[in-house]
């Protein structure tokens, strides 16, 4: 019982110590809504509560090493100078926190973002009638449809950075271990997404127009067609959805044709944007980030690759990008 309890409290000095990070760094005090340091807030009394009543009732006598208790057996060895005495498990559990700090208030902020914008753009669908079927589309329809598939995508990032537990076989396996893996991951992502776009601009947007309205529709759809392929990617990850990790092998929706859908796709959306304002400085701008892309694909394979499960999953599914062709 007292070794329980020992865990359980381990895991609180974590829980709360991250908390008081979100509150009192400046970045996240401007960065983050109110309603998401509210959610993270309400995650952590939640997780005090019936924290204590798992650990008291539902936990096994025989308690097996949890987070917090892992990443203080880590910071006592470093301490003591006893570096060659960390595990592997130790390493896995120091960095999949840190990928959680960084990404659960980053997608609790976005989905509410998204949130607030789908909110807003409903009383939209009352002029429907009012303008020609193709303003509809363009003016109302695509907004909200891509608010939809940015807000489904974030709500289902959010919950797979929430939750980690054996019933949904979303447990950690292993963590990026390489520096650049990292970084061209993070990079992708406020504030550093700023550091690039801050020397090579950002000239992709969704809403661009075209030359003429029909045009833009036709244009649009494409979007939609392939942001609805990205935001399948991520509901084909289930609970395992989450940057720089390994939490078990996909195989299913469009991991069944190619191994990196959601980031070509994504990017293949992008490109279609350029278009009315296609110039060598937004290509050279689309052409960094989609090589900053494939240099994700290249680190996360190769992390992958220490997974057998994932050798026999490159095997059937032999295709980065395009099917039959690369």
């Amino acid at each position: 019982m007292i070794e329980k309890f020992k865990n359980y409290f381990l895991n609180l000095i974590l829980i709360w110590v991250i908390i008081l990070l979100y509150r009192l760094l400046p970045y996240y005090k401007n960065f983050l809504r109110t309603e998401t340091q509210i959610i993270l807030l309400s995650l952590a009394l939640i997780y005090t509560t019936l924290g204590f009543v798992y650990y008291l009732f539902v936990l096994p006598e025989k308690i097996k090493e949890t987070k917090g208790s892992q990443i203080f057996n880590l910071l006592k060895k470093l301490l003591n100078c006893k570096t060659s005495k960390i595990d592997s498990k130790e390493k896995t559990a120091f960095l999949f926190v840190i990928v959680k700090i960084f990404f659960l208030p980053l997608m609790i902020n976005f989905f509410l973002n998204n949130f607030f914008s789908l909110k807003n753009q409903l009383p939209n669908l009352n002029y429907f009638s009012a303008v020609s079927p193709t303003d509809a589309f363009n003016l109302i329809i695509f907004p909200l449809i891509l608010t939809l598939i940015f807000f489904a995508d974030t709500l289902w990032f959010t919950f797979g950075y929430t939750v980690e537990t054996k019933f949904l076989k979303n447990k950690i396996r292993s963590v990026e271990p390489t520096i650049l893996g990292w970084v061209v991951a993070l990079i992708c992502y406020p504030p550093f997404n700023s550091i690039v776009t801050g020397k090579i601009n950002w000239y992709a947007s969704e809403y661009v127009l075209f030359s003429t309205t029909s045009i833009t529709l036709i244009f649009r759809i494409l979007i939609l067609l392939f942001l609805g392929i990205y935001v399948s990617a991520s509901f084909a990850l289930g609970a395992k959805c989450s940057n720089l990790t390994n939490r078990g092998i996909v195989s299913r929706g469009p991991y069944s044709i190619v191994r990196h859908p959601a980031y070509i796709s994504k990017n293949i959306a992008w490109w279609i944007t350029l278009i009315p304002v296609m110039s060598l400085p937004a290509i050279l701008s689309m052409g960094t980030w989609t090589f900053i892309y494939h240099l994700r694909t290249i680190t996360e394979e190769k992390h992958l690759m220490n997974d057998p499960e994932y050798q026999e999953y490159c095997k059937k599914v032999k295709y980065k990008y395009i099917p039959f062709i690369y």
